[in-house]
């Protein structure tokens, strides 16, 4: 029998470790088949094999992920090879030309900022997820990309229609419409005013990289908006999910965050799976064989997991030539946001008891749509 996929967070590891052990045909709720394979030794393999493509003409008609616009579709996560590989070699020195001490100098004002804005409602029930979760991560990387400050709150609002997306309701999926237009829209506009006055940004790094090599219009646009999509699901969800936890166990003080952060951040991980791929040609694995243009979902939950894995590195941030461009911003989000809210309020706590916190109904990311905290005056 073909088992479906679940969407429920809160079983999100026990769903995956059962997956461990062997290659298995699954179901996703919409109806599509998939491969699901688990298993640290598998998927670590898997994650850097090129008989694996995450290009959506290798598809064979199964799932393939978002339908996006022109502008938006041909990004990184939609690339492999050669291709892939120019891109990512002019995106990434932007990225580094940014020391670690100057990015962290970024998000802790930024984070600042948000937690004196947040202490007004002290004594309040507020939305952590509306009022800390979301802003950080999104003006984090609005500064980052160069976006006037006139533009947060469009920012802010499209970056929360992203990250609470609901495919079960239709005003949800009207919402995300209306986001991945606005930053379209921006970005275009955006990228054409930095190319007239360049700044101390990624954009202008990346239109001043496009002038010694072929870099278009369309690809400055996906590289904006994958930093948007791909960089704000994780990072929001992460703190989500991670405050949520700690919230139902008492708190955590900066020494315990600073020993049990590894167990705590993969366990919080939102994205279960990495991004889906397709096989390029019939491939087998752990007996199985997958035809060519079958898609298949690399499990990060059962492999980070995995008994095998025995002190190995974890996956939650990919491997090969797809690990996570904003890995180091994600991290330094994260540290800036959750032991400073219990070090600021330390006797918050949830406004509803655990069992009854709303997730997202979906199998791709298991974050909350909504935290409701009462902050201690």
């Amino acid at each position: 029998m073909v088992r479906t996929i679940g969407t429920t967070a809160q079983r999100r590891w026990e769903e995956h470790a059962s997956w461990r052990g062997a290659v298995q045909l699954a179901e996703l709720p919409g109806g599509q088949q998939v491969w699901v394979i688990s298993g640290y030794n598998e998927v670590t393999a898997l994650l850097a094999d090129e008989r694996l493509s995450l290009d959506k003409r290798h598809s064979g008609g199964g799932y393939a992920g978002f339908a996006l616009p022109p502008a938006l579709d041909r990004n990184l996560l939609n690339m492999d090879g050669d291709e892939h590989g120019r891109i990512r070699r002019l995106a990434v020195p932007a990225f580094s030309r940014r020391s670690t001490e100057s990015l962290e100098l970024v998000v802790r004002r930024i984070a600042d900022e948000t937690f004196a804005a947040l202490a007004e409602s002290a004594g309040e029930t507020v939305d952590l997820l509306d009022r800390l979760c979301v802003p950080v991560p999104a003006l984090v990387i609005g500064d980052l990309l160069g976006v006037p400050a006139d533009l947060h709150p469009g920012l802010r609002d499209a970056a929360t229609a992203m990250v609470t997306f609901d495919a079960a309701s239709k005003e949800s999926g009207r919402r995300l419409g209306s986001a991945i237009g606005w930053l379209t829209t921006t970005f275009t506009a955006l990228i054409d005013a930095k190319r007239a006055e360049a700044g101390d940004d990624l954009l202008s790094g990346w239109i001043r990289a496009a002038d010694d090599e072929t870099l278009t219009g369309d690809e400055l646009v996906s590289l904006a908006f994958l930093m948007m999509l791909a960089g704000l699901e994780n990072a929001v969800h992460l703190c989500g999910n991670l405050i949520a936890a700690l919230l139902g166990s008492g708190g955590i003080t900066a020494t315990d965050w600073a020993a049990r952060r590894r167990d705590l951040m993969e366990r919080a991980n939102p994205l279960p799976f990495a991004i889906r791929r397709f096989a390029v040609t019939d491939l087998t694995v752990g007996g199985h064989t997958i035809p060519r243009g079958d898609t298949v979902l690399l499990s990060v939950f059962g492999a980070d997991s995995d008994p095998a894995r025995a002190g190995r590195p974890s996956l939650m941030f990919g491997r090969g030539p797809h690990y996570c461009l904003g890995a180091r911003t994600a991290d330094l989000i994260v540290d800036a946001v959750v032991p400073e809210f219990f070090a600021r309020h330390p006797r918050a706590r949830l406004a509803v008891p655990p069992a009854e916190s709303a997730y997202r109904n979906s199998w791709r990311a298991h974050g909350l749509v909504a935290l409701p905290v009462v902050l201690d005056a």
